[in-house]
């Protein structure tokens, strides 16, 4: 009888305390053909994936330990749909890899995470309608979501809308604190307002020492420093939005620095439960050329998570030495895909599948 109470015991513990923990499976899969009017000269038609939002499957975790306190994890693997190979470099689980305790005092992580710039994206055509052909020029401000290893993360609890977050990135070689190639030092912080129809984000990030990021390759840049803001504002059925960031680069040309400032507006109009209509604006100012980018976009929404999309992005630069650059998007840490003049249009018809 005591051997049976017992068993009956832990059976009961382990059931309540599967009860207070859950795991949940995640991912987004999408894919689609884009038309490039000039790449090299040249018309293109690729089959192009992980374009309206990168394709991911993902684990994330919780587990209630009482008093308030919970345990939490995200592991998040990136992939290419087109070929099946994996994302960020062959990572297992290069997009996210977190684990950390929360609060009433708020949420500490450490892990591969992603700094505070990646929640402007959120205020702009690549968050709302547009996907990654929207993305700045070189991404340089990181709104499309640059990882950082080795962080370490904190974020408030929401105080009448309001939040703050910081993180830093441990370099992780010896005698490196400060970073080094291939060995980032990271320094982030965001401030987020949700107000209901009113969001503004406020994000700060300095890398020293270049991780590997696309555009840091592309720039030869030994440290790059981002600061912006972004907002949306929802009206009935009318989504406006709007960002500024400034992105200082160092190491470009014999350690000089420069510096680009990106302006972008526009709006998502939701015209019925299963319709909208995107269209936005960006305008990159810098010292080598100055970039004109529209984006425009119409969602079809088959269910709550499924939608097939046609969208369009025209790019004009007014460098013919620095040409219009949607072919970093296109082609990622190659130098294919250049326009041979200052103009380059893509268009997309693409599905996406969430769960």
């Amino acid at each position: 009888m005591k051997k049976r109470m017992a068993a009956l015991l832990i059976f009961g513990i382990s059931t309540t305390t599967w009860a207070q923990s859950s795991v949940t499976l995640y991912g987004i899969i999408d894919a689609g053909l884009t038309y490039v009017t000039n790449t090299g000269g040249h018309s293109d038609l690729i089959e192009d994936t992980g374009v309206m939002q990168a394709n991911r499957w993902g684990l994330t975790g919780v587990e209630d330990l009482g008093g308030g306190i919970k345990a939490l994890f995200t592991l998040e693997n990136g992939f290419t749909l087109g070929n099946g190979a994996l994302g960020q470099g062959g990572a297992l689980f290069g997009r996210t890899a977190s684990v950390g305790l929360s609060n009433r005092f708020g949420t500490l992580t450490m892990g591969r995470q992603y700094d505070f710039m990646y929640y402007l994206g959120l205020d702009a055509s690549l968050g709302q309608f547009g996907g990654a052909y929207a993305a700045h020029v070189f991404d340089i401000d990181r709104l499309t979501g640059e990882q950082l290893n080795n962080t370490v993360k904190y974020v408030s609890p929401s105080f009448h809308g309001l939040n703050v977050g910081a993180l830093y990135g441990f370099s992780n070689v010896a005698g490196q604190f400060g970073g080094a190639k291939g060995a980032p030092r990271a320094v982030s912080f965001g401030a987020n307002y949700d107000g209901g129809p009113l969001v503004i984000n406020l994000a700060y990030t300095d890398v020293n020492g270049t991780g590997g990021a696309a555009s840091e390759s592309l720039l030869n840049a030994t440290a790059v420093r981002n600061y912006g803001i972004g907002g949306r504002y929802l009206y009935r059925s009318l989504t406006l939005f709007g960002n500024y960031t400034n992105n200082r680069i160092s190491g470009l040309v014999r350690n000089a620095a420069t510096t680009l400032q990106i302006f972008e507006g526009g709006f998502n109009w939701l015209a019925t439960p299963s319709t909208s209509f995107g269209v936005g604006y960006s305008f990159t100012d810098w010292s080598y050329a100055n970039y004109n980018q529209v984006n425009v976009a119409a969602h079809y929404f088959l269910s709550k998570s499924t939608d097939i999309y046609v969208s369009a992005y025209y790019q004009h630069s007014n460098s013919i030495s620095r040409p219009a650059a949607i072919w970093l998007i296109l082609n990622p840490g190659t130098n294919t895909g250049y326009s041979s003049n200052q103009n380059q249009l893509a268009m997309r018809v693409g599905m996406r599948v969430q769960f």
